[in-house]
């Protein structure tokens, strides 16, 4: 019997022997930071009611540590099954402590609205924001009640979760019947969206998946895309929390040196069908009958109020169209005067003012 000690309960030396519960207060974080920085276990500093009071000399630096004894569902960290404690400086824990176990704290009191937060004394009611963890007023307040907090500009659901209406809406909207009675089969099928091909053409702003974004890359390295649009994907996967800011500029960078290529090589590529100008990133919107390609910039610059013309330039004298770039031109009535000027051979050959004693090019006078 001496190797089983634990058979009897009463036994001095069995792990329920005198095993007693306390109350406590978690102490300010500013008296725990190196169990905070080091992270040993779970560990807070507690004043246990009772064993030390309002009165006391002990300071909140030299208490002891209490153990966190974690529920079953935020497991141990084994294959990775963990959940963090989510205990705050200045909340009412509960515990067991021996003479053969640790004070480990088995619980924790949920704040309430009524619940006033104050730092004088031995027992503060501190706020459980703390450090680099600042208080940003995305809820109304540091409390845990079944009515919870409200978020911004909004109100706390009033019903508790027995009266909660039925999301009969919400079942509809994914294509399951709420009146229909009966196991309903293929669930996840139903709520599961449907994936997008990953190799259809992408847009800044369309949904950006890890797989699209390795897609864009590989089809930006094949000329198949253009850089630009790798360097906005890797701007929107940071934003979507996809990839780290590190990955992002090394693909930034990747699609720089592309960029560069294509103005050199290309001054224009094509997506879906639509070609763009390399230099500007728009697309071409009209090809006049010589084939010159215009974009909207292109349009603007030429003053022009449609998108479907282009200004072919030149001015208008007398009703006359003049072409661009002869406008000082001589037309060639002025060069040989009025038709009433002159005179015409018995032949019928107009002679010039001033070429009435000319010689014709087969030697016989005019006249």
């Amino acid at each position: 019997m001496k190797n089983t000690p634990n058979i009897d309960p009463n036994k001095s030396s069995s792990i329920g022997y005198k095993v007693e519960f306390w109350a406590g207060v978690v102490v300010g974080y500013e008296h725990q930071e190196e169990q905070l920085a080091s992270g040993n276990g779970w560990r807070y500093k507690v004043r246990i009611i009772g064993n030390h009071s309002d009165v006391d000399q002990t300071d909140d630096k030299d208490l002891s540590y209490a153990d966190v004894l974690l529920s079953t569902d935020a497991g141990s960290g084994a294959a990775y099954k963990l959940r963090s404690a989510r205990i705050s400086q200045g909340d009412t824990v509960y515990g067991i402590k021996g003479p053969n176990i640790p004070t480990m704290i088995i619980g924790v009191e949920p704040r309430k609205r009524s619940t006033i937060l104050y730092d004088s004394g031995k027992f503060k009611t501190l706020s459980g924001f703390y450090g680099s963890l600042v208080k940003n007023n995305i809820l109304s307040g540091e409390f845990n009640e079944q009515l919870g907090p409200a978020t911004p500009g909004g109100a706390p659901y009033t019903k508790p979760k027995s009266e909660r209406d039925a999301a009969n809406d919400k079942l509809s909207e994914i294509g399951i019947d709420p009146n229909e009675e009966g196991v309903v089969e293929d669930v996840d099928k139903q709520i599961t969206p449907p994936k997008g091909d990953v190799s259809e053409d992408w847009q800044p702003g369309d949904h950006l998946s890890k797989n699209k974004l390795f897609d864009i890359q590989e089809k930006t390295r094949k000329k198949q895309s253009p850089g630009r649009i790798l360097f906005a994907a890797a701007t929107q996967a940071v934003v979507q929390g996809i990839i780290e800011e590190e990955t992002s500029k090394m693909l930034k960078a990747e699609a720089n040196e592309i960029i560069k290529e294509e103005k050199v090589s290309n001054s224009s590529y094509t997506v879906a069908g639509v070609e763009y100008e390399t230099a500007t990133g728009l697309p071409y919107i009209y090809v006049d009958g010589a084939g010159n390609k215009y974009t909207s910039k292109d349009i603007e610059r030429l003053d022009t109020s449609s998108e479907d013309t282009v200004d072919p330039g030149g001015t208008f004298r007398n009703g006359d169209y003049i072409p661009p770039g002869f406008e000082d031109y001589v037309p060639i009535d002025q060069i040989i005067g009025e038709p009433d000027e002159g005179t015409f051979t018995e032949g019928g050959t107009y002679i010039p003012p001033g070429f009435e004693g000319a010689t014709t090019i087969d030697g016989e006078s005019p006249t």
